[in-house]
This record gives C-alpha cells, structure tokens and sequence, in this order.
C-alpha cells in the first residue's frame, strides 16, 4: 500500500513540476513575442557586482536588432553588428574588434533580453513584490556543463511582460546584477548612432585588432 501511496505522490508532483516548466515557458514567450515585434529598443539600467554591495554603476543602451550603442562608466560602443567601436575619452582612444561569430552567442547588449531563448532548462523560482511591481522569477540552468555560469534568475515584470532583472550566479559563488530601470520600445532614433567615423575622433589613437 505504501509503495502505491510513493507512486502516486510521484506522479502528482511530477505533474505539477511539468506544469510549471510550461508556464515558465509561455510567461518568456510572451517577453520574446514583445521583444521581437519591436523596431528598437532602448533602456536605462544598473549594474553591480556582489548582491551584499550597494554600489552600483549605471548606464544605458539603445538597441537595434544586432546593432547597439552602449553608454556605461564613462566608455562608449557602438556595434553595427561586425565590428565593435570601444571609445574611452578619457585617454583618447578607440579600439576597434571585429565581432567573431562566437561572441555572437554570448550575453551581449544586443541580445541582452534574449539570450535565454537557447542553451538553458527554464523552471519556475519565487514571485516577489518589488518596486511595486510583481516580479516573477525564472531559473535558467545552462545545458553546458563547462559553462562558468551556475544559473541565471531572470525576474520578469508580470504586468508589463518585461525583463525587470537578470541575476547570474557562478560556479566561483560570484553573483552579477543588472536591473532594467525604463524600457521603451520603438521610438524615433537616428541610425547614425550605429556608425563609427573615425573623422569624429581626431586625436585619439586608433587600434584595430
């Protein structure tokens, strides 16, 4: 009778894990749906390392498919999606990287609010009151064994269908936060601002790698 009772509360719970797998999946089908549609998209964001620090590093990013413009402790990027523009101006420099096929898959400012959509199991963590927003949590577990990453808390805005936050979490007990302060999608941008000219930066050295 016992061995019965085990097997049906097995069953049950399996169930209920199942379920919310697929609920897990349809709450970041519903993030990439709005994603997808978007023209462009820009956000303000913070940044900090370690969750038990209060300093925090803030700064901003505008996004148009694989292209992007990054703004963030006093450098700039710009990305038109083969090259990467490193500016720091305070030492009047740019540095140039061609954008190689397998950094393409990493956790960039181009797919920054996408990146999950391959190479993670997604499971269902805590919904939490934040900012006075509801924000619920997903696990990312990478498929990769080798990966550095233990797994990634995803926080998703359940009203707004956002990406609120992306706690990673490593092997090495590092932790890295990013929270996402205001997104807009689709407003009037100059394309321009994907453009590197190097007559825009006279003076500075210039190194291509």
């Amino acid at each position: 009778m016992k061995n019965y009772i085990l097997i049906f509360l097995l069953l049950i719970s399996s169930k209920i894990f199942s379920q919310k797998n697929i609920q897990a999946k349809e709450i970041l089908n519903n993030v990439s749906i709005k994603i997808d549609q978007a023209v462009n998209y820009s956000f303000n964001f913070s940044y900090k390392i370690n969750q038990n620090t209060n300093e925090e590093s803030n700064g901003s990013v505008i996004i148009s498919e694989d292209k992007y413009f990054l703004d963030f402790l006093g450098v700039k990027q710009i990305c038109d999606s083969n090259f990467l523009y490193t500016i720091v101006a305070e030492n009047k420099e740019v540095i140039i990287s061609k954008i190689l096929e397998e950094n393409k898959q990493s956790i960039s400012p181009s797919n920054i609010l996408k990146f999950y959509k391959e190479g993670y199991e997604i499971v269902m963590d805590e919904l939490k009151s934040e900012s006075n927003m509801k924000v619920q949590y997903l696990k990312l577990i990478p498929l990769d064994e080798n990966s550095e990453i233990d797994h990634i808390l995803l926080g998703i805005n359940n009203k707004k269908n956002d990406i609120y936050r992306v706690i990673e979490k490593g092997k090495n007990n590092s932790t890295t936060i990013l929270r996402i302060d205001k997104i807009n999608y689709n407003t009037s941008i100059d394309n321009t601002i994907f453009v590197f000219n190097e007559l825009d930066y006279k003076g500075y050295y210039i190194e291509k790698n």
